[in-house]
This record gives structure tokens, sequence and C-alpha cells, in this order.
């Protein structure tokens, strides 16, 4: 008797997994831990030599959390384009349900209708005031306008620094920037450099960024949560000033409004969630709050982080930063500013931009996915709640895509005729893809093509011989290049 039931238990359990699918490979772990102390300082970089080993789909334990980890361009396709409502969701961890407070749209782990209409409102304002009309006459559009007049500031403050100080990390004066410009387009305003809540709300982004490592250990192994961590407790803080920070601005635009005159994306989300609520419509004040901070976010780590890289590229390859000079004569010269219309033009720039992208993968992974639901992919069983990891990293340094990946060629994205390859670009994973994708990436791909493109009409980038450059990154939600020092020769 015992022997039949232990059968047809057995048989149970084979006809199941038969008709589910068989669990994903991976790594032996250690009781509690899992796999954690396998990661090493750039998880990114082990994550991709494991799936040489067990293939584009395997699972990892992170302490007491399983983690889907998904590589190769075509799995990513799947789990983000083609079967992207099955992986919409976003897994129920610590620091994220930290950071969803001032940023809904990007952290929540709520997924469905509602939440695409909700993005689908931010995208469209994002874009609706971003190709507004211009104030001046001499720009496309607003965001060219307001991209246009802080690259031209920020020229005039390179200039200064170097004037003052030789060499200096031009990381900070980036920074300032590329949130100037995000500042113009939510809230109509720019902010001197010295503006001290300004200046303030920048260093609790980066600070939140750097706190967030400590969230995402208890993520993971959830008694840390419970210990007075001074990480958990600065990720708290910083956020918490984020969002007053946030809240002022709508504040001050609730009063001072004018509902026949919308100056900003804020003016224009107050006016949407002044009209009645509806399954159209369902932008509350606190959502609101929520997705011009999602603006905010969209508009800004990634631009900043971006351009810092290209400076620290710019000074590490001087004979890629000779032929985009050489490119910026030939086709604008030094009679008006550069446009975005001239990215049709200047091929060799945007090469230079997309193999940036590419090499330093900033972004090596997506924001933690999670499944709504059991599904299948490439013949594994996945259950519902499942977290999902997306190396992005894999793809753009996978030798089956890339020539020699890690080695830094801009010209790898251009074509015989010295044309941008369009195609080749589209593989290059940065802002995600599919229902989860980055809604600044039209945003952020011309202003940084423009910021790059004055600057280096103005000037030539220099770095410090007395330091040795380093493109080791520093490990983070999104990778950042250690500390530099440039200075600045003026060109014309």
């Amino acid at each position: 008797m015992i022997a039949l039931i232990t059968f047809l238990l057995v048989f149970k359990m084979l006809r199941n997994i038969k008709k589910e699918g068989k669990s994903p490979p991976g790594p032996w772990g250690v009781p509690v831990f899992g796999n954690i102390f396998q990661l090493g300082a750039l998880p990114h970089i082990t994550l991709s030599k494991m799936a040489m080993q067990y293939g584009d789909v395997f699972l990892v334990n992170l302490g007491t959390v399983p983690v889907l980890v998904v590589s190769g361009q075509e799995t990513i396709k799947k789990v983000l384009v083609k079967q992207g409502d099955s992986f919409g969701a976003r897994p129920k961890l610590h620091s994220l349900s930290l950071m969803a407070e001032a940023s809904i749209l990007t952290f929540s782990p709520y997924f469905g209708e509602t939440w695409k209409l909700h993005k689908k409102i931010a995208k469209t304002a994002l874009r609706t005031f971003s190709k507004s009309e211009a104030k001046t006459s001499t720009c496309s559009c607003l965001l060219e306008e307001y991209v246009s007049a802080e690259a031209v500031e920020l020229v005039t403050t390179l200039t200064e620094l170097t004037g003052r100080k030789g060499y200096f990390d031009p990381r900070g004066e980036i920074a300032l920037s590329v949130a100037n410009v995000v500042c113009a387009l939510c809230f109509g305003k720019r902010y001197e450099h010295t503006d001290k809540e300004f200046m303030d709300m920048i260093e609790n982004n980066e600070a939140a960024q750097k706190a967030a490592a400590a969230g995402a250990v208890a993520d993971f192994i959830p008694l840390i949560r419970y210990l007075p961590l001074p990480g958990l407790k600065a990720l708290t803080e910083n956020i918490n000033r984020f969002e007053n920070f946030v809240k002022k601005r709508v504040d001050e635009h609730y009063a001072s409004g004018d509902e026949n005159c919308n100056r900003d994306i804020t003016d224009a989300l107050i006016e949407l969630c002044n009209r009645k609520q509806t399954k159209d419509n369902p932008l509350t004040k606190v959502q609101l709050l929520s997705t011009v901070g999602d603006i905010f976010g969209a508009g800004f780590d990634t631009v900043s982080t971006t351009l810092q890289w290209i400076f620290l590229y710019l000074v590490h390859c001087p004979e890629a930063q000779i032929k985009i000079h050489e490119e910026i004569d030939e086709h604008i010269g030094n009679a008006r500013l550069p446009r975005f219309e001239d990215r049709t033009e200047l091929h060799y720039t945007e090469s230079f931009i997309n193999e940036v992208l590419r090499h330093s993968s900033f972004a090596p992974f997506t924001l933690p996915h999670c499944t709504t639901s059991d599904v299948n992919l490439n013949g594994y069983f996945i259950p519902k709640d499942t977290c999902v990891f997306v190396n992005q990293y894999q793809v753009n340094h996978d030798p089956s895509l890339w020539n020699n990946p890690d080695s830094f060629m801009p010209d790898r994205f251009l074509d015989k005729n010295g044309q941008l390859n369009r195609s080749l670009q589209e593989k290059v994973l940065i802002f995600g893809m599919g229902v989860r994708m980055c809604i600044g990436e039209d945003v952020a791909r011309n202003e940084v093509f423009l910021m790059v493109a004055t600057i280096l009409q103005r000037l030539k980038l220099e770095y410090n011989p007395q330091e040795k450059l380093d493109l080791t990154p520093l490990n983070g939600m999104t990778i950042k290049p250690k500390q530099y020092q440039i200075k600045t020769v003026l060109r014309r």
C-alpha cells in the first residue's frame, strides 16, 4: 500500500512537471544567503558569465528570494515585448516600495489597465510640452530652446572653472545643467547653480541612489530591514526630501495657475487632475505628485549619467573628439548653434553617443520585473510573482551581436557610406523596451546630442595627465563613472 501511494504521488508530480514545464537551471547557493556572495562588486558581469554556463534563462537565489535572470536579445524581447503583460509588474521589494511613494509609475508593483493609462498620461504630457512651440524663433521647439540655453550656460561654466581651477571634476555641473532642463519643462523655471534648495535636491538624488544599495540588501534578506542601518534611514530621508521639493513646486502652481494658460507640465497635469475622474482620467492629486516625480526622473538621471560618461570617453579617446569637431565644423560651422535637426547630418557624433551607451551600459539591468501569472519561457515554467532581472549589459556585450564587444569602437555604428546604421543602434539596450520602457527616451536622445554638439562646437576637452583615467564604474542603480578631472580649451 505504501509503495502504491508513493508511486501515485511521484506519478502525479512528474505529470505536473510535464504539464507545467521544467524549472530553470542555476547555481547552487548556501542557506539563508543563497547566491548573494557570488555576485561580487559588479553583478551584471557575474550574471553575464553565468549566462554562458546556464543559458538565457536561469535562476539564482538572492537571500530568500528566487530571481529569474534573463539574457539574450531574443529572450529579452519575449519578456519585455511579446509576453510583456505576463512580466509587466514590479516585485514587492522593500527598496522599491519606499521609492514608489515618490514615483508610482516607475517603482510601483501595481500593473494593469489603470497603470497603462496613467503612464500614457505622463508620456503624453512630456511629449506635448517638449515639442510645444519655442519662445524664441530660432529653436524648433521648447525642449530645444531649454537644452540649447543650458548647454551654452554650461560652456561658460566649464570655461570659468578651467580659468579658476585648471583641472576639475565636471560631474556636478553636468547634473545641475540637466536638472535645470527638467525643471524648466516641469516647473517653468531654471535655477541658478548657487541656489541652495536646488543644489540640495540634486545632492539628495545622488545620496538616494547610493543609499539604494543598502535597500537592495534588505530586499533579499528581510531581517536587515528591521536593523537600524544608516543606509536605509538615508534612503527614506532623501526620498522624503525629493517629495517635499516636488510638492512645494506643485502647491505653488496650484496657487498661481491660470486655467486658461498652461505654463508647463505641472499646469497641464493640474488641469487634468481638476477634471472629473473617470476611467479615462484616473489622475488624483497624490498621483499627480508622483507623476511629476516620474517625469523628473525620466528626464534627469539617464541624461546626466550619459553625459558624465561621454565627457570621460571624450578625453579617453581624443581621436574620436577630433572627428566630432571636424564633423561639427563641416556641417554646422560657428555661425549658429547646433539644433536637433542636425542629428540627421552628424552621423559620427550619433555613432559615438551610441557606442558610449553600449560600452558603458550604465543601466546594466532594467528595474526588476515580476510575473503577473504563471508563464512559460523558452520551455521553462515560471510561477506567478517571480522576481525577474533583465540583463541589458549582456546584450550590449554579446559577442554574437558585436565584434570585439569589450573594445570601444564608435565606427561600428557607421555603414560603408559613413551613415548611421539605425538597425544596429536599435540593438543597444539602455532604456528598456515594451510596456515598462522609459518614457523619456526621445527627450534624452535629443538632449544628449544637443549638449554634446554645443559643447564641442565651442570647446576641446582635455584630461589631467597626472591622473590615470579609469573606466571602471561605481556600482549602483545606474553605474556612474569614478571621479575624473578635465579642463577645457576654447576652440573659437
